[in-house]
């Protein structure tokens, strides 16, 4: 008989699979549809986001249905079902369920609308396999195409799951079009997107920068010679317009390839130049003296009346924060807020710089219209006119002054840096500072120190500037060295702030160098076409091989020749930068303009020095190795 028990056991357990046990006479899909049926809430269980979810209550022998609403999240009704009979029983509607938003769509519907979008496929077949999800607010679903990828390139990475979303629309659900379309890059970054008023708001109209580039040709374009290298250089300076038009357009690619032949001319024509190639400029500009100072005061009223509407980006957010930071006596390092958490990654007189206007306009603490910024943007710029007037004026006289002044104020880069109210500025201002004081070994030191201490890059610059006396003065040599350390002490004393000058020192580095190095982006060319990046490399070596070469071997210097090798030593290092953005134009313009837009003039520093006379071998001319026709 015993035999016979787990033959026994195995039948009464098999009795629920074949309905001769006692068990739920309905099941939940007869529930759900029974509880729909009934008139108090069939019309809000036929919402296409209206789903109903059952529960089986064994004590009460019942079946408890609940119609969600899915975009809400909110419960609309409940319905208990009989078991034994099917029939429904308790039904509860909420007060709610008439003041709740129905989407007309349903979450499939407008994920089907979204993966029919033609930018949305050619972006899928490039990642297979992908998911999807859509969620609703406000009259809009959003829907989130994700892949098993990583990287902060071509999507957005979620969360820490190796995962990226590559492509997001928003679907109107009232009307069935897309509100926006966003593919790769424009997942991530909002910078990528086209947003016309975004970045530079009015610099971006076209009859605003339009108008600036073509006074800003008018004036320096030689009309007498056509195939000249002074056109070329007009042409590669304003050449950045280009690159800039994809890049409204939302064409991360192609505004990222186009940017580089204008860097890759400027960096061969200012290498040259150093060199004493094609050195010789003939003329400064079609436009008298004075007609050239009207214009460029009119171009900075209109720059400035700008900035009064213009936006303030992340970076100068950042400066504001770091002021205030150090005015309440804290380490600007490792305390920036969530909004701008990678904003402790410049160096400590970048925020010293913003002190004094937090004390003038004070700081409300949220990311507004911050006119601490605004203020220090607009000193910047006025300083920044006012030393390359300086520099015109001691190198070229009145016609130089105004040339330079000039092409400041109707450069439409500096216009697109001003209105987005970044340090670029600032440190561009500094260069121009350090033009105009190059023949001062302790000037050129503490405006090396200086750039260094606000944006990191100046440093680049500290062979050439510290030589350009020639490696056998000494004596100019430790000046330079002396107006660098004394900005140094003015500047990284903000490092004792916590305390801990040694761990402030390491965090320091790990937010700046640190950071910038292991930076990933799709604003350089390496992460664009991946297959170029092991250039990088080489480029990075090259271009500190470059610093040294050119502060060494030069037999003739000259402020031109240090203003043209100048740029290309920022240049080559920008060609290396996992992160390259348009205001960065204006760290070197300060330099191209000097170098190739100013009239040879050998009579003073910029070609030559008559209190020390020519070079043996040369002539007061200069060398003419090339000239620019």
């Amino acid at each position: 008989m015993t035999r016979f028990l787990p033959v026994a056991v195995l039948v009464l357990l098999l009795l629920p699979v074949f309905g001769f046990a006692p068990g739920t006479q309905t099941d939940a899909r007869e529930a759900r549809l029974a509880a729909s049926l009934v008139p108090e809430v069939a019309r809000y269980a036929d919402r296409p986001t209206v789903k109903p979810e059952s529960e089986y209550d064994v004590d009460g022998d019942v079946w408890r249905v609940a119609f969600v609403e899915g975009a809400s999240g909110s419960t609309v009704a409940r319905v208990e079902v009989i078991d034994d009979t099917g029939e429904t029983g308790r039904v509860d509607v909420s007060p709610a369920a008439d003041t709740l938003a129905y989407p007309e769509l349903s979450e499939g519907e407008a994920i089907k609308l979204a993966t029919a979008i033609p930018e949305v496929r050619r972006e899928l077949l490039e990642h297979p396999p992908y998911t999807a999800r859509a969620e609703y607010d406000e009259g809009e679903w959003t829907v989130h195409f994700e892949v098993e990828e990583e990287g902060a390139v071509g999507g957005m990475p979620v969360g820490d799951e190796g995962r990226k979303e590559v492509a997001r629309v928003g679907i109107d659900d009232a009307t069935w079009q897309s509100n926006f379309v966003w593919t790769g890059d424009q997942v991530g970054w909002h910078m990528a997107r086209g947003d016309y008023g975004a970045y530079g708001k009015q610099a971006n109209y076209w009859y605003v920068w339009g108008t600036l580039a073509f006074l800003f040709a008018a004036a320096f374009w030689r009309t007498d010679k056509l195939l000249s290298l002074r056109n070329l250089d007009v042409l590669a300076i304003l050449g950045f317009l280009v690159s800039h038009g994809f890049f409204r357009a939302g064409d991360s690619f192609w505004a990222t390839v186009l940017w580089y032949p204008p860097l890759l001319y400027l960096l061969g024509r200012t290498i040259l130049m150093g060199f004493g190639y094609g050195e010789r400029v003939g003329k400064t500009s079609n436009l008298p003296t004075g007609v050239l100072f009207v214009l460029a005061a009119l171009a900075s009223g209109f720059l400035l009346a700008l900035n009064l509407d213009s936006r303030v980006i992340d970076v100068g957010y950042a400066g504001v924060v770091g002021a205030d930071r150090i005015l309440d006596g804290t380490l600007p390092y490792g305390n920036m807020p969530d909004d701008v958490g990678t904003g402790d990654t410049y160096g400590p007189l970048n925020y010293l710089i913003y002190v004094p206007f937090n004390l003038i306009f004070g700081f409300s603490g949220q990311w507004d219209f911050l006119p601490a910024a605004h203020g220090a943007t607009v000193f910047a710029f006025v300083v920044g006119a006012a030393a390359l007037l300086v520099a015109g004026w001691r190198y070229a006289g009145p016609k130089g002054a105004a040339a330079l002044f000039f092409a400041w104020a109707v450069f439409p880069y500096t216009l697109y840096t001003t209105n987005n109210n970044t340090n670029d500025v600032i440190v561009a201002a500094v260069m121009a500072i350090g033009l105009a004081t190059a023949t001062l070994p302790v000037a050129r030191g503490a405006a090396v120190a200086a750039g260094f201490a606000i944006k990191l890059f100046p440093l680049v610059l500290a062979p050439l500037w510290m030589l350009h006396g020639g490696v056998e003065k000494r004596g100019r040599i430790l000046d330079f060295v002396l107006g660098g350390v004394a900005v140094v002490l003015l500047s990284f004393w903000v490092l004792a702030l916590d305390g801990d000058p040694v761990g402030a020192v390491q965090l320091f580095y790990e937010k700046t160098l640190g950071f910038q190095g292991q930076r990933e982006s799709p604003w350089t060319i390496f992460t664009q076409v991946p297959q170029l990046a092991f250039l990088k490399g080489p480029l990075e070596f090259g271009a500190i091989i470059l610093a040294f070469v050119v502060a060494v071997f030069p037999r003739r210097r000259t402020v031109r020749r240090l203003a043209a090798f100048s740029a290309a030593l920022i240049i080559a290092f920008q060609l290396t930068f996992n992160y390259w953005f348009y205001p960065y134009v204006t760290w070197f313009a300060p330099f191209v303009f000097l170098a190739l837009l100013v009239e040879t003039n050998a009579k003073t520093a910029l070609d030559g020095d008559p209190s020390a006379g020519a070079p043996e071998g040369e002539d007061a001319r200069g060398d003419e190795r090339g000239s620019e026709a």
